[in-house]
């Protein structure tokens, strides 16, 4: 093929989301329907998936649903008339998600659920994501050594409402404090003053942070938010009205500007939710499929990992995309 040539089609596949790969006619070629690129970790998630996709020879077509179940659908629609092998989904809505994953299953197309949570009824070769039950109880331990014998008012900065992951992480950190003071001191001093919703970006946590310092002003001394970019929002309205010193914040997601702020002390621990080993777990399962392997786990983790001050310096990347 010509290099001029070769090269106008490399940018018009990638203005398509469609990844270049060597001797696409035969290679594999995956949809990735994204729920969002409204957040950093949205964003990496596909772009590592690009990333990870060209690595092992397979064409990808990616999507963003915009933060909408509608378009998602479509999007998904859309993927299917182009005889996809294979397609990965974030989904928006766990509902809708179980619908398109059996529009997937009628036309023989198998699927991986990547990172937001969907029913174990749904036709789906696996779910790919943090351990967020482990995960956010390490936190959950991590916080109560911060506070010790002292009684904790929590602020809870969830991502939005009717999100199995979210629920998943809220539950077990508060599992996880609990249990902690329960063992340590024998009885629990944790009080959630209020819960709000960021929409999983960091503009959203700012807000819900303002609220919450509106309605429960001085008495807050903890943030528990379900995302580290949420938790950025937070830290920077809790040091507008001058509150952060007096307050702990813990988060989840390994991103890399969250690990800038424990670095700095805004943040006490994030536990990690990588886009690049879950996107790379996500290929290792295509492969293994498309070979002949048919029996997997419900649930297939990256390994739980807890971050604070003590180990951020050996998990900072500067050059990572997320």
């Amino acid at each position: 093929m010509n290099r001029l040539v070769g090269a106008a089609l490399a940018a018009a596949m990638m203005t398509l989301g469609l990844s270049s790969t060597a001797g696409a006619e035969d290679a594999l070629k995956i949809g990735f329907a994204n729920r969002t690129l409204n957040g950093a970790f949205f964003v990496g998630l596909t772009e590592y998936m690009k990333i990870n996709a060209e690595k092992a020879g397979y064409q990808l077509i990616t999507t963003d649903a915009a933060g909408n179940m509608d378009k998602q659908v479509a999007d998904v629609e859309d993927m299917l008339s182009q005889n996809i092998d294979y397609l990965v989904l974030n989904p928006q809505d766990p509902a809708a998600g179980v619908r398109i994953t059996e529009m997937a299953a009628k036309k023989g197309i198998p699927v991986i659920d990547l990172d937001s949570d969907i029913s174990l009824d749904a036709p789906v070769i696996t779910r790919v994501m943090a351990n967020n039950a482990a995960n956010n109880r390490l936190i959950g331990d991590f916080a109560v050594k911060e506070f010790g014998n002292n009684p904790i008012n929590a602020v809870i900065i969830s991502g939005n409402q009717g999100n199995l992951v979210g629920e998943a992480r809220r539950d077990n950190f508060i599992a996880g404090v609990m249990e902690a003071q329960m063992r340590d001191y024998g009885a629990t001093t944790f009080t959630v003053l209020t819960q709000g919703w960021g929409n999983w970006d960091q503009q959203g946590g700012l807000k819900a942070m303002e609220d919450a310092i509106v309605a429960q002003g001085d008495k807050i001394n903890m943030v528990y938010s379900e995302m580290d970019d949420m938790a950025l929002g937070a830290i920077r309205a809790l040091k507008a009205a001058g509150k952060l010193e007096n307050v702990k914040v813990f988060a989840h997601d390994g991103y890399k500007f969250a690990l800038d702020a424990i670095k700095r002390g805004d943040l006490q621990a994030t536990a990690s939710n990588n886009p690049k080993l879950l996107t790379e777990k996500v290929m290792e399962i295509i492969k293994a499929h498309h070979e002949g392997k048919r029996v997997f786990n419900n649930y297939e983790y990256i390994k739980p990992l807890l971050i604070t001050k003590d180990n951020v310096d050996e998990y900072y990347d500067p050059e990572s995309l997320y």
